[in-house]
Formats: structure tokens, sequence, C-alpha cells
């Protein structure tokens, strides 16, 4: 099944993530689209990648490595 990966927005509408891959350099902001992808198509992900926050259910951290 895949997953869909959503960005936060603010009440007025700002997408704080979207804003920080905007002011990555090119190289930058394809690793983390990358990551983001395997995330959305991959069933199992591993977890250098993807984990689960502690005590959080439904909020993942994605690790993107320089």
């Amino acid at each position: 099944m895949p997953r869909n990966v959503i960005f936060y927005t603010t009440e007025s509408g700002k997408r704080p993530v979207e804003q920080f891959l905007d002011s990555l350099e090119s190289k930058e902001a394809q690793k983390v689209l990358w990551v983001l992808k395997l995330i959305e198509e991959l069933h199992r992900i591993p977890s250098q990648f993807f984990k689960r926050l502690s005590g959080a259910d439904e909020i993942w951290e994605s690790r993107i490595k320089p």
C-alpha cells in the first residue's frame, strides 16, 4: 500500500517544509526528495531513512544523511 507524504500547513497557508526544501541547494533537495519517494513507494523502509517518533502515534521522522 503506497503512503502519502503530507507536509504541515499552517493556519495562514504556509508550508514550512516546502519553504525549507526551496532553500536547499539542488543536490541536497534531490536527496530529500529521493528519500520522500522511498517513503511513498516502498513497503518496508529502512529505519536509517524513516522512523516513528517515540511517544507519537502518527508522527514519523524522515532522515536524510548529508
